[in-house]
């Protein structure tokens, strides 16, 4: 199981991803990752996102709103204007080939992005909008 938070800034009208370059791969992805243990859903998209983004939230400020392929996606609202540096595990394994760049996309150009999974921009228009 997997989970991941949309983090969406109304002021922006956008949404913080994580920009991806991989050897030939150019791609986007919504924060989140993997569970530890017997870690619920929501558990795991609070301490993914803590340690990815060094931001803290509260199982009272993510609402779910789907799952796909077992991967379960939240959303919040996030007023920082400011891009967080990415940490933990992803600073770690970052390098001149293998890039993780969190950025603010607006909700404009979702559509226009490599956003993985592919079906992904869509369904988070529909919520968001």
């Amino acid at each position: 199981m997997r989970a991941r938070v949309i983090i969406y800034n109304p002021d922006l009208t956008a949404i913080l991803l994580i920009h991806r370059q991989k050897k030939q791969r150019n791609y986007w992805v919504v924060p989140g990752g993997g569970a530890k243990r017997s870690e619920t859903p929501r558990e795991t998209a609070i301490r993914e996102i803590n340690e990815e983004l060094r931001i803290e939230l509260t199982p009272a400020q993510l609402r779910q709103l789907f799952v796909i392929d077992n991967e379960y996606f939240f959303l919040t609202d996030y007023r920082q204007k400011a891009v967080p540096d990415i940490s933990g595990e992803e600073k770690e394994r970052s390098t001149s080939t293998n890039v993780y760049r969190p950025a603010w996309v607006s909700l404009s150009e979702l559509l226009k992005i490599n956003l993985m999974p592919p079906a992904l921009s869509k369904k988070i228009l529909a919520v968001i909008k």
